[in-house]
C-alpha cells in the first residue's frame, strides 16, 4: 500500500495540474480482490479491478508492483518494477514530462 500512497502524493503534488493529458490508474490484479478495501483506503486514484476474463495486467505482462508509463494509444513507453518512489521520484516525473512533450 505504500506504493499506492506514494503515487497519490506524486499525483497531488506534481501531476494533477496535467490531468488533461495524464491519467494515473492503479490496477489491482485478479485474485487480490480482498486487498481492494486497503488499497482504496490509502488513495483516491481510480482503481481498476482486473479479472481473469479481462486480463489487463497480462496484456502488458505486468505483475504486482509494476509501474507502466503508457501513451495515448495504449503502448507502454517505460516500465519499472519495484520503483522506489521516494528515491526515484524525479526519474518518474522526468519520464512523464518527456512523454507529454511528445504528445
Amino acid at each position: 500500500m505504500t506504493q499506492a500512497a506514494s503515487l497519490q502524493e506524486i499525483w497531488d503534488q506534481s501531476l494533477s495540474a496535467s490531468s488533461d493529458s495524464v491519467d494515473l490508474i492503479l490496477i489491482n490484479n485478479p485474485g487480490y480482490e480482498s486487498g481492494l478495501p486497503d488499497l482504496a483506503a490509502v488513495t483516491s486514484l481510480p482503481i481498476l479491478q482486473d479479472t481473469h476474463d479481462d486480463d489487463v495486467a497480462d496484456t502488458y505482462g505486468a505483475s504486482n508492483w509494476y509501474i507502466y508509463l503508457v501513451d495515448g494509444q495504449g503502448y507502454p513507453r517505460a516500465v519499472w518494477y519495484l520503483m522506489d518512489l521516494d528515491a526515484e521520484r524525479d526519474r518518474l516525473l522526468d519520464s512523464i514530462s518527456a512523454l507529454m512533450e511528445e504528445l
